[in-house]
């Protein structure tokens, strides 16, 4: 790769920061455009009966001018760059070209000739790569002949000249055209190939982690992030690169910051890829102040508001081409309709395991996570709990005060089911009035103390129907993981056999496996 990048930092015209799009077997062509350049230059020094035709070209980088390619007699001539202005040539700053014969030794002198020579007369011309009248830096050059004679260049030599310069910048065009052509052609294969990534991921962890991968065939970046808006705020949700997690899910201010002002004008900032001197990448966090490349890229479909924006940054400077952000842009905008399919389709995955009167887990999640707590608790020799309990005489409830007021009490109870669940337990609606725990890591004892004080917290709820208190309780089974049996089915069925026994003994209770045995 680095000989790759050197020679394209040589090339006779401006190509920053392609390498990684140029694929390897593009070195020959590289190399070929400094050959056919070197035959013209041939040519040109037998006709003009030249020492040295000599073609320069001034980088974009630095500023500097190099020695591109030569031909020569001797052995003197300088590969090496120097400034633009040096010796002769700072006479072509006001003019297009320069001749002197003869060549004095007060005259100044040639930069790109290793020592002091004799020369008897000098030749030089600016040559355009592209247009002559919109010049960047990058796009020109200096066609110079010298030779012993002293005689003054005719005009018919000055016109050789002349066509030369011209032809060997037309050809220069079409090379820097065909080359660039293949850049781009490349550049939109990486791009598919991300999209094409993207397109395979449904959740909204998959969808980060594809706009990653899908960064990664485009920029070589060091840390990539992704943030999504929540009003005046946002939030990051993914970060891939940097050795802590501490930021992810922080809530950060937009305002004053480049990400507030990539999202209110839509559009990719920095301009120049540098946030030094700039206002913070995101308020209230320096993470970003280690890397000297940044290109925040908000995320949004036409005609709807910005929904987040992606954060890609590079610890070197201009680490980004100049096509970089048409491409991320491209992707953004699919990354945009991806999280907005993914969180569409969390939301049907949780309204497909949600209760929707009560908002605590259906029967299909409970099946679920039955059998998967069941599962790690065999894997680890852990145990777990089930509770299983039912609304007393949630019959005559429903007949004397109607099916509103019935699904109130379901609410009601559920929402005492949520208080007394921890993190990693599971509380869940069954039925139509019964209900479910899965404690986990929990043995009897604990799972029948969390029974009698969801009992005694749905007893002491304040119900009331048009005035009157309705007063309401609940019966519970429990049973526990190995202790009463390490079958899952087992399990369910002691549990609703203990439920039973709580209902027979008077409801209002709770009842073990155990006390039924």
């Amino acid at each position: 790769m680095t000989d790759l990048n050197e020679a394209i930092d040589s090339l006779p015209f401006r190509l920053e920061k392609v390498s990684d799009l140029i694929s390897a077997d593009r070195m020959h062509v590289l190399q070929q455009f400094r050959q056919v350049v070197e035959s013209q230059l041939e040519i040109i020094r037998l006709a003009l009966n030249a020492n040295s035709v000599v073609l320069l070209w001034s980088g974009p980088a630095n500023g500097n001018i190099s020695t591109y390619a030569f031909s020569s007699v001797g052995s003197d001539v300088v590969t090496g760059s120097y400034p633009v202005g040096a010796g002769i040539f700072g006479a072509l700053k006001d003019c297009s070209e320069i001749t002197l014969s003869p060549y004095g030794s007060n005259s100044p002198s040639i930069p790109y000739y290793r020592n002091t020579i004799n020369v008897g007369a000098f030749i030089a011309q600016n040559v355009y790569c592209g247009d002559q009248n919109i010049q960047t830096s990058g796009d020109s050059g200096i066609l110079c002949a010298d030779r012993n004679s002293v005689e003054a260049w005719s005009a018919a030599e000055r016109q050789i000249l002349d066509k030369a310069a011209q032809h060997i910048a037309k050809c220069l065009a079409i090379s820097r055209d065909l080359l660039l052509t293949d850049v781009e052609r490349r550049a939109l294969q990486l791009v598919f190939n991300g999209l094409r990534t993207l397109n395979s991921a449904l959740d909204m962890q998959s969808v980060y982690e594809a706009a990653c991968k899908s960064l990664g065939f485009v920029v070589q970046s060091d840390l990539v992030a992704i943030s999504l808006i929540d009003g005046e705020n946002h939030e990051i949700h993914y970060l891939e690169g940097h050795c802590t997690s501490t930021v992810l899910h922080q809530r950060f201010k937009l305002a004053d910051s480049i990400v507030g002002q990539a999202v209110k004008y839509r559009c990719i900032l920095p301009e120049r890829a540098s946030s030094i001197g700039r206002a913070p990448v995101v308020n209230g966090l320096k993470l970003f102040d280690l890397y000297q490349s940044v290109l925040v890229v908000p995320l949004y479909q036409e005609d709807t508001p910005v929904s987040g924006v992606l954060i890609v940054a590079a610890r070197a400077e201009n680490q980004f081409a100049r096509n970089c952000p048409e491409m991320l842009e491209m992707i953004a905008a699919q990354v945009a309709i991806k999280v907005d399919l993914a969180h569409s389709h969390e939301q049907i995955q949780q309204m497909a395991i949600t209760d929707p009167l009560t908002g605590i887990a259906n029967r299909r999640a409970f099946k679920r996570g039955f059998a998967a707590m069941h599962e790690r608790a065999k894997r680890r020799n852990g145990k777990f709990s089930l509770i299983i309990c039912d609304i007393d005489l949630f019959k005559r409830i429903n007949d004397v005060y109607g099916h509103p007021f019935g699904d109130q009490v379901i609410q009601q109870v559920a929402n005492q089911l949520a208080d007394v669940v921890r993190v990693g337990d599971l509380s869940a609606r069954i039925g139509g009035e019964e209900f479910a725990i899965l404690l986990e890591d929990t043995g009897l004892a604990g799972a029948m103390d969390v029974a009698e004080r969801l009992r005694k917290n749905v007893e002491n709820l304040k119900l009331s129907f048009q005035g009157e208190t309705v007063p309401v309780t609940i019966s519970l089974g429990v049973a526990a993981f190995p202790a009463d049996t390490d079958n899952q089915e087992k399990l369910l069925n002691y549990a609703d056999q203990a439920l039973y026994r709580a209902k027979k003994n008077g409801r209002n209770r709770s009842e073990n496996w155990g006390s039924c045995v």
